[in-house]
């Protein structure tokens, strides 16, 4: 058969685009390594700009949760105040302090028990005998004189001291709710561990741990909201209940005492007070002067977020301060750089010094 020369190109044609004889280039469309590592880079940068943020929105959500708790716990108070037309003692028959305890009788019973009906808590309250002791700390550190009234290993009253609250605990607060209260010292029996607080009662603590039943007798201008064996009024509060501090918020972790326990009281165990004195005392103080840092061996080195004492334990680790529940129910964060005269003057109820918050 007899092809044109026309033919012959449009056969030529068709088969060279058939088989692929006429090649045609194309650009890759990947990522060189160039690209992929300066992609990479700037995911790292926008990631390292964007966390901060992140954090501080978690810690903001954190705060406003432990804030929401001391409200729950502020309303708890008005609530019992209602009923009892008292506040709770801050503890009743505290074996650590030096005297006789009331009634001779050595309970160790911490007063947040007594306002756990009214945090819809029945259940808890319902496991404990209100009618003996919560704790028995042993030897040197019982200095009461006084009879230990049950055996709270026993009794049930150990048991339930180890029930975590969530209620009393706040989400800033890394540290362990149990471990710290364990022991002869601050633990509430033998073999047990208690639950710690975030959350506790403002007190004298030097007067709770250093004589018993002292709160009765202590001058009216340097009493605070709350003290052993002692059911204070709300018209007490001369200086008004928005201007004094109800309850404080400490850590769960105490370097010099072990924490404090929601449920008893036991060694060094008496509460938060925000000025113990003109020296030592204030807010996420994680080193105190009184405790030097060569007395120790290793040299001790303050760690962010363990308060440092048991008689200086207002700390939080919520950056610049921590949250406190003023008489009124009101909850207010009060910056670690307040000054040591209207820290006194928020912690004590009829000085006679009526302070702004700041």
């Amino acid at each position: 058969m007899t092809l044109s020369p026309h033919s012959s190109f449009r056969f030529f044609s068709r088969n060279s685009r058939r088989h692929g004889a006429s090649k045609v280039v194309q650009k890759s469309t990947g990522f060189t390594l160039v690209e992929l590592l300066v992609v990479i880079a700037i995911i790292g940068v926008l990631i390292a700009l964007l966390l901060p943020a992140v954090q501080q929105a978690r810690e903001a959500a954190r705060r406003m949760h432990c804030s929401n708790n001391m409200k729950q716990l502020g309303l708890a108070l008005h609530n019992y105040v209602d009923t009892h037309k008292v506040l709770p003692a801050s503890s009743r028959g505290y074996g650590g302090c030096v005297g006789t305890a009331v009634n001779s009788e050595i309970k160790n019973a911490n007063g947040i028990v007594a306002i756990l009906p009214f945090l819809e808590q029945n259940a808890v309250y319902d496991l404990f005998n209100h009618k003996e002791a919560y704790s028995v700390n042993p030897g040197s550190y019982q200095r009461a004189t006084g009879t230990v009234v049950g055996d709270p290993a026993t009794n049930g009253n150990a048991a339930a001291a180890q029930t975590e609250l969530q209620a009393l605990l706040c989400p800033s607060d890394n540290n362990e709710v149990k471990g710290r209260c364990s022991g002869g010292a601050y633990g509430p029996a033998s073999g047990f561990s208690g639950a710690a607080t975030n959350y506790d009662f403002i007190v004298n603590c030097g007067l709770e741990f250093g004589t018993c039943n002292g709160y009765a007798t202590s001058a009216s201008n340097t009493k605070r909201m709350f003290g052993a064996d002692v059911n204070t009024k709300f018209g007490d509060v001369t200086d008004g209940l928005s201007n004094t501090f109800m309850m404080g918020e400490t850590t769960k972790y105490h370097v010099n005492g072990g924490a404090f326990a929601w449920a008893y009281r036991a060694w060094v165990m008496t509460g938060i007070d925000p000025h113990y004195s003109a020296t030592n005392g204030g807010i996420n103080v994680w080193h105190q002067p009184w405790v030097h840092s060569t007395w120790q061996s290793p040299p001790f080195v303050p760690i962010r977020g363990r308060a440092r004492s048991w008689w200086v334990a207002a700390a939080s680790l919520h950056p610049g301060g921590c949250n406190f529940l003023m008489g009124d129910g009101s909850v207010h964060f009060i910056p670690e750089s307040i000054d040591k005269p209207t820290l006194l003057n928020l912690t004590c109820m009829s000085d006679g010094e009526v302070v702004k918050l700041p």
